[in-house]
Protein backbone atom coordinates (compact mmCIF):
# COMPACT_ATOMS: atom_id res chain seq x y z
CA UNK A 1 0.00 0.00 0.00
CA UNK A 2 2.86 2.32 0.69
CA UNK A 3 5.81 2.55 -1.65
CA UNK A 4 9.06 1.06 -0.39
CA UNK A 5 11.84 3.44 0.46
CA UNK A 6 14.08 3.55 -2.54
CA UNK A 7 17.35 3.86 -0.55
CA UNK A 8 18.30 1.53 2.29
CA UNK A 9 19.45 3.23 5.53
CA UNK A 10 23.10 2.63 6.50
CA UNK A 11 22.94 1.55 10.16
CA UNK A 12 26.71 1.21 10.72
CA UNK A 13 27.31 4.74 12.19
CA UNK A 14 24.39 4.32 14.54
CA UNK A 15 25.72 0.97 15.77
CA UNK A 16 29.17 2.52 16.37
CA UNK A 17 27.60 5.39 18.31
CA UNK A 18 25.42 3.10 20.44
CA UNK A 19 28.29 0.80 21.29
CA UNK A 20 31.10 3.37 21.40
CA UNK A 21 29.71 5.94 23.85
CA UNK A 22 29.31 3.46 26.74
CA UNK A 23 32.75 2.05 25.99
CA UNK A 24 34.38 5.50 26.16
CA UNK A 25 32.48 6.24 29.39
CA UNK A 26 33.79 3.04 30.97
CA UNK A 27 37.37 3.81 29.92
CA UNK A 28 37.12 7.36 31.31
CA UNK A 29 35.78 5.98 34.58
CA UNK A 30 38.71 3.60 34.96
CA UNK A 31 41.22 6.34 34.07
CA UNK A 32 39.94 9.15 36.25
CA UNK A 33 38.79 7.26 39.31
CA UNK A 34 41.12 4.28 39.42
CA UNK A 35 44.34 5.42 37.74
CA UNK A 36 44.61 9.23 37.65
CA UNK A 37 43.41 9.64 41.22
CA UNK A 38 46.71 8.12 42.35
CA UNK A 39 48.59 11.07 40.84
CA UNK A 40 46.27 14.07 40.83
CA UNK A 41 43.17 15.40 42.52
CA UNK A 42 40.03 15.33 40.44
CA UNK A 43 37.17 17.69 41.30
CA UNK A 44 35.48 20.35 39.13
CA UNK A 45 37.02 23.81 39.04
CA UNK A 46 38.94 24.01 42.29
CA UNK A 47 42.40 25.27 43.19
CA UNK A 48 44.49 22.40 44.52
CA UNK A 49 47.49 22.55 46.80
CA UNK A 50 50.18 19.93 47.12
CA UNK A 51 50.97 19.60 50.83
CA UNK A 52 54.29 17.86 50.33
CA UNK A 53 55.73 20.37 47.86
CA UNK A 54 53.93 23.39 49.34
CA UNK A 55 52.68 24.53 45.93
CA UNK A 56 49.30 25.35 44.48
CA UNK A 57 47.87 24.54 41.06
CA UNK A 58 44.67 25.31 39.20
CA UNK A 59 43.01 22.26 37.63
CA UNK A 60 39.77 21.93 35.69
CA UNK A 61 39.31 18.54 37.38
CA UNK A 62 40.22 17.58 40.91
CA UNK A 63 39.55 14.87 43.44
CA UNK A 64 39.98 14.95 47.21
CA UNK A 65 40.77 11.23 47.57
CA UNK A 66 44.49 11.46 46.78
CA UNK A 67 45.92 13.21 49.83
CA UNK A 68 45.82 16.71 48.37
CA UNK A 69 43.83 19.52 49.90
CA UNK A 70 41.25 21.67 48.11
CA UNK A 71 42.08 25.33 48.80
CA UNK A 72 39.32 27.85 48.13
CA UNK A 73 40.14 31.46 47.22
CA UNK A 74 40.41 33.93 50.11
CA UNK A 75 37.53 36.40 50.39
CA UNK A 76 37.98 39.90 48.97
CA UNK A 77 36.73 41.41 52.22
CA UNK A 78 38.70 40.89 55.41
CA UNK A 79 36.78 38.51 57.69
CA UNK A 80 34.98 40.56 60.36
CA UNK A 81 36.26 38.32 63.15
CA UNK A 82 39.84 39.35 62.27
CA UNK A 83 39.22 43.11 62.31
CA UNK A 84 39.74 45.40 65.27
CA UNK A 85 41.52 48.56 66.39
CA UNK A 86 45.06 48.08 67.65
CA UNK A 87 46.60 49.77 70.66
CA UNK A 88 49.65 51.66 69.42
CA UNK A 89 50.40 53.71 72.49
CA UNK A 90 53.98 54.47 73.43
CA UNK A 91 53.81 51.79 76.12
CA UNK A 92 52.68 49.23 73.55
CA UNK A 93 55.48 49.99 71.10
CA UNK A 94 58.04 49.85 73.92
CA UNK A 95 56.66 46.47 74.96
CA UNK A 96 56.93 45.23 71.37
CA UNK A 97 60.53 46.39 71.24
CA UNK A 98 61.38 44.57 74.47
CA UNK A 99 60.04 41.19 73.37
CA UNK A 100 62.63 38.41 73.30
CA UNK A 101 63.98 38.10 69.75
CA UNK A 102 64.18 34.29 69.73
CA UNK A 103 60.64 33.99 71.09
CA UNK A 104 59.34 36.42 68.47
CA UNK A 105 61.02 34.55 65.62
CA UNK A 106 59.67 31.22 66.89
CA UNK A 107 56.15 32.66 67.10
CA UNK A 108 56.43 34.16 63.61
CA UNK A 109 57.74 30.91 62.16
CA UNK A 110 54.87 28.96 63.70
CA UNK A 111 52.45 31.47 62.15
CA UNK A 112 53.73 30.54 58.69
CA UNK A 113 56.31 33.23 57.94
CA UNK A 114 59.16 31.91 55.81
CA UNK A 115 62.77 33.07 55.68
CA UNK A 116 63.00 36.38 53.83
CA UNK A 117 59.76 37.68 55.37
CA UNK A 118 57.50 35.74 53.00
CA UNK A 119 54.02 34.57 53.86
CA UNK A 120 50.94 33.12 52.21
CA UNK A 121 47.84 31.78 53.93
CA UNK A 122 47.26 28.03 54.04
CA UNK A 123 43.53 28.20 54.69
CA UNK A 124 42.77 29.86 51.35
CA UNK A 125 44.38 30.98 48.09
CA UNK A 126 45.21 34.68 48.43
CA UNK A 127 44.01 36.89 45.59
CA UNK A 128 46.75 39.47 46.23
CA UNK A 129 50.49 39.01 45.85
CA UNK A 130 52.10 42.05 47.48
CA UNK A 131 55.67 43.28 47.93
CA UNK A 132 56.09 45.76 50.80
CA UNK A 133 59.21 47.89 50.27
CA UNK A 134 60.65 49.74 53.28
CA UNK A 135 63.58 52.19 52.90
CA UNK A 136 65.74 52.67 56.02
CA UNK A 137 68.92 54.07 57.46
CA UNK A 138 69.74 54.16 61.18
CA UNK A 139 66.23 53.04 62.17
CA UNK A 140 66.93 49.76 63.99
CA UNK A 141 64.28 50.21 66.71
CA UNK A 142 61.66 51.44 64.27
CA UNK A 143 62.32 48.49 61.97
CA UNK A 144 62.01 46.03 64.86
CA UNK A 145 58.62 47.43 65.89
CA UNK A 146 57.49 47.64 62.25
CA UNK A 147 58.25 43.99 61.50
CA UNK A 148 56.76 42.62 64.71
CA UNK A 149 53.58 44.65 64.22
CA UNK A 150 53.11 44.47 60.45
CA UNK A 151 53.52 40.71 59.96
CA UNK A 152 50.46 39.81 62.10
CA UNK A 153 48.58 42.74 60.53
CA UNK A 154 49.23 41.53 56.99
CA UNK A 155 48.51 37.93 57.93
CA UNK A 156 45.08 38.88 59.23
CA UNK A 157 44.32 40.26 55.76
CA UNK A 158 45.21 36.85 54.25
CA UNK A 159 47.73 38.29 51.81
CA UNK A 160 50.51 36.54 49.91
CA UNK A 161 53.32 38.98 50.65
CA UNK A 162 56.98 39.70 51.27
CA UNK A 163 58.65 42.51 53.22
CA UNK A 164 61.76 43.91 51.51
CA UNK A 165 63.95 46.31 53.50
CA UNK A 166 66.35 48.44 51.47
CA UNK A 167 69.05 50.01 53.62
CA UNK A 168 71.27 52.84 52.41
CA UNK A 169 74.92 53.09 53.45
CA UNK A 170 76.30 56.19 55.15
CA UNK A 171 78.28 57.59 52.22
CA UNK A 172 75.71 60.07 50.82
CA UNK A 173 72.49 61.91 51.73
CA UNK A 174 69.40 59.74 52.12
CA UNK A 175 67.49 59.13 48.89
CA UNK A 176 64.09 57.60 49.65
CA UNK A 177 62.91 57.50 46.04
CA UNK A 178 65.97 55.67 44.77
CA UNK A 179 65.71 53.10 47.58
CA UNK A 180 62.10 52.43 46.57
CA UNK A 181 63.21 51.90 42.97
CA UNK A 182 65.93 49.51 44.14
CA UNK A 183 63.39 47.54 46.17
CA UNK A 184 61.18 47.26 43.10
CA UNK A 185 64.03 46.11 40.87
CA UNK A 186 65.36 43.58 43.39
CA UNK A 187 61.85 42.18 43.85
CA UNK A 188 61.64 41.60 40.10
CA UNK A 189 64.85 39.57 40.30
CA UNK A 190 63.13 37.21 42.75
CA UNK A 191 60.81 36.21 39.88
CA UNK A 192 57.79 36.07 42.17
CA UNK A 193 55.44 37.97 39.82
CA UNK A 194 54.13 40.42 42.42
CA UNK A 195 50.86 42.04 41.42
CA UNK A 196 51.56 45.26 43.29
CA UNK A 197 53.98 47.13 45.52
CA UNK A 198 53.33 49.03 48.73
CA UNK A 199 56.02 51.63 49.38
CA UNK A 200 56.04 52.08 53.14
CA UNK A 201 57.84 54.40 55.56
CA UNK A 202 59.17 52.48 58.55
CA UNK A 203 57.71 54.89 61.11
CA UNK A 204 54.05 54.62 60.03
CA UNK A 205 51.78 51.88 61.39
CA UNK A 206 48.10 51.33 60.46
CA UNK A 207 45.86 51.40 63.52
CA UNK A 208 42.92 49.41 62.14
CA UNK A 209 43.00 45.90 60.68
CA UNK A 210 40.42 46.83 58.06
CA UNK A 211 42.73 49.36 56.38
CA UNK A 212 43.22 47.48 53.08
CA UNK A 213 46.72 46.44 52.04
CA UNK A 214 45.32 44.60 49.05
CA UNK A 215 46.50 45.33 45.51
CA UNK A 216 44.90 48.31 43.76
CA UNK A 217 43.55 47.91 40.26
CA UNK A 218 45.65 48.95 37.28
CA UNK A 219 45.13 52.65 36.70
CA UNK A 220 44.10 53.29 40.32
CA UNK A 221 47.13 53.78 42.59
CA UNK A 222 46.18 54.14 46.25
CA UNK A 223 47.31 56.85 48.66
CA UNK A 224 47.14 55.17 52.06
CA UNK A 225 48.66 57.40 54.76
CA UNK A 226 46.39 60.42 54.45
CA UNK A 227 45.09 60.38 58.05
CA UNK A 228 48.03 60.47 60.46
CA UNK A 229 48.16 61.20 64.19
CA UNK A 230 50.94 63.78 63.78
CA UNK A 231 48.45 65.86 61.73
CA UNK A 232 45.62 65.20 64.19
CA UNK A 233 44.15 62.74 61.67
CA UNK A 234 43.06 65.58 59.42
CA UNK A 235 42.96 64.19 55.85
CA UNK A 236 45.78 65.54 53.73
CA UNK A 237 45.29 67.41 50.46
CA UNK A 238 44.37 65.45 47.33
CA UNK A 239 47.88 65.81 45.86
CA UNK A 240 49.60 64.27 48.88
CA UNK A 241 51.16 60.98 47.85
CA UNK A 242 53.72 60.13 50.52
CA UNK A 243 54.19 57.94 53.59
CA UNK A 244 52.48 54.78 52.35
CA UNK A 245 51.43 54.31 48.73
CA UNK A 246 50.31 51.29 46.70
CA UNK A 247 50.70 50.87 42.95
CA UNK A 248 50.16 47.92 40.68
CA UNK A 249 53.34 46.59 39.11
CA UNK A 250 52.16 47.77 35.69
CA UNK A 251 51.42 51.29 36.93
CA UNK A 252 54.78 51.68 38.68
CA UNK A 253 56.57 50.66 35.51
CA UNK A 254 54.44 52.98 33.40
CA UNK A 255 55.42 56.04 35.48
CA UNK A 256 59.11 54.99 35.47
CA UNK A 257 59.11 54.65 39.25
CA UNK A 258 60.30 57.38 41.60
CA UNK A 259 62.74 60.07 40.59
CA UNK A 260 66.34 59.34 41.60
CA UNK A 261 67.17 63.04 41.93
CA UNK A 262 65.97 63.85 45.46
CA UNK A 263 68.87 63.74 47.92
CA UNK A 264 67.78 64.57 51.45
CA UNK A 265 64.27 64.83 52.90
CA UNK A 266 61.21 65.63 50.78
CA UNK A 267 60.06 66.05 47.21
CA UNK A 268 60.14 62.52 45.79
CA UNK A 269 56.54 61.79 46.78
CA UNK A 270 55.30 65.05 45.24
CA UNK A 271 56.99 64.20 41.98
CA UNK A 272 55.61 60.66 42.03
CA UNK A 273 52.15 62.23 42.19
CA UNK A 274 53.04 64.34 39.14
CA UNK A 275 54.15 61.21 37.28
CA UNK A 276 50.96 59.37 38.17
CA UNK A 277 48.80 62.23 36.92
CA UNK A 278 50.88 62.58 33.75
CA UNK A 279 49.85 59.00 32.86
CA UNK A 280 46.18 59.80 33.58
CA UNK A 281 46.05 57.43 36.51
CA UNK A 282 43.28 57.96 39.04
CA UNK A 283 44.63 58.29 42.59
CA UNK A 284 42.30 56.64 45.11
CA UNK A 285 42.07 56.41 48.89
CA UNK A 286 40.70 53.71 51.13
CA UNK A 287 36.95 54.02 51.65
CA UNK A 288 36.56 56.64 48.91
CA UNK A 289 33.10 55.26 48.21
CA UNK A 290 32.20 55.27 51.91
CA UNK A 291 33.29 58.67 53.33
CA UNK A 292 31.86 57.83 56.74
CA UNK A 293 34.53 55.10 57.09
CA UNK A 294 37.57 57.25 56.27
CA UNK A 295 38.50 57.34 59.96
CA UNK A 296 39.36 53.63 59.66
CA UNK A 297 42.45 54.48 57.58
CA UNK A 298 44.35 56.08 60.45
CA UNK A 299 48.11 55.77 60.99
CA UNK A 300 50.30 56.12 64.05
CA UNK A 301 53.73 57.71 63.73
CA UNK A 302 56.67 56.29 65.65
CA UNK A 303 58.54 59.18 67.27
CA UNK A 304 61.78 60.27 65.65
CA UNK A 305 63.88 63.32 64.98
CA UNK A 306 62.63 65.12 61.90
CA UNK A 307 65.13 65.33 59.07
CA UNK A 308 66.18 68.65 57.59
CA UNK A 309 64.40 69.38 54.30
CA UNK A 310 66.37 69.34 51.08
CA UNK A 311 66.73 73.03 50.16
CA UNK A 312 66.85 72.17 46.44
CA UNK A 313 63.73 70.00 46.37
CA UNK A 314 61.38 72.66 44.96
CA UNK A 315 63.69 73.31 42.01
CA UNK A 316 63.99 69.57 41.33
CA UNK A 317 60.20 69.23 41.46
CA UNK A 318 59.85 72.12 39.01
CA UNK A 319 62.31 70.58 36.55
CA UNK A 320 60.90 67.06 37.00
CA UNK A 321 58.36 66.82 34.13
CA UNK A 322 61.10 67.15 31.53
CA UNK A 323 62.86 64.10 33.00
CA UNK A 324 59.96 61.73 33.69
CA UNK A 325 61.08 59.30 30.97
CA UNK A 326 64.81 59.44 31.70
CA UNK A 327 65.00 59.73 35.51
CA UNK A 328 63.74 56.70 37.43
CA UNK A 329 63.76 52.96 36.85
CA UNK A 330 65.40 53.28 33.44
CA UNK A 331 68.57 54.95 34.70
CA UNK A 332 68.80 53.32 38.14
CA UNK A 333 72.39 52.62 39.20
CA UNK A 334 73.53 51.32 42.58
CA UNK A 335 76.04 49.05 44.25
CA UNK A 336 74.65 46.14 46.23
CA UNK A 337 76.79 45.66 49.33
CA UNK A 338 74.81 42.84 50.92
CA UNK A 339 71.75 40.68 50.29
CA UNK A 340 70.27 38.38 52.93
CA UNK A 341 67.07 36.44 53.49
CA UNK A 342 66.60 37.19 57.19
CA UNK A 343 63.94 35.52 59.36
CA UNK A 344 61.42 38.37 59.08
CA UNK A 345 62.48 40.25 55.96
CA UNK A 346 64.64 40.34 52.87
CA UNK A 347 67.53 42.73 53.55
CA UNK A 348 69.34 44.63 50.81
CA UNK A 349 72.20 46.97 51.74
CA UNK A 350 73.21 49.39 48.99
CA UNK A 351 75.60 52.21 48.24
CA UNK A 352 74.20 55.00 46.07
CA UNK A 353 75.84 58.21 44.92
CA UNK A 354 74.65 61.39 43.19
CA UNK A 355 77.03 60.44 40.40
CA UNK A 356 75.56 57.11 39.30
CA UNK A 357 77.63 54.02 40.02
CA UNK A 358 77.43 50.63 38.38
CA UNK A 359 75.31 47.99 40.03
CA UNK A 360 77.26 45.15 41.61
Amino acid sequence: MFPRCRYATNATPIRILVLGVPLVAVLCYFYFFLYASNYSCIHPWFIVSDRKNNQSYSYPWTDANCGWQITPPCPNMIPSQLVEWRNLSLETTIAILKEDEDAVQLKMTKSGIKVGGKYKPVECQSQHKVAVVVPVRNRTDHLTVFLRYMHPFLQRQQLNYIIIVVEQSEKSPFNRGMLMNIGFKEAQLLQENFQCFIFHDVDLLPEYDGNPYTCPEDGKPRQMAFSVDSWNYKPTSANHFGGVTALSTNDFQSVNGFSNSFWGWGGEDDQLYQRVKSQNLNVTRAFDEQPSLIHLARYKTLSHKKASPNPDRMQVIKEGPSRFKTDGLVDLRYKRLDFQFKPLYTHILVDIQPNSITQK
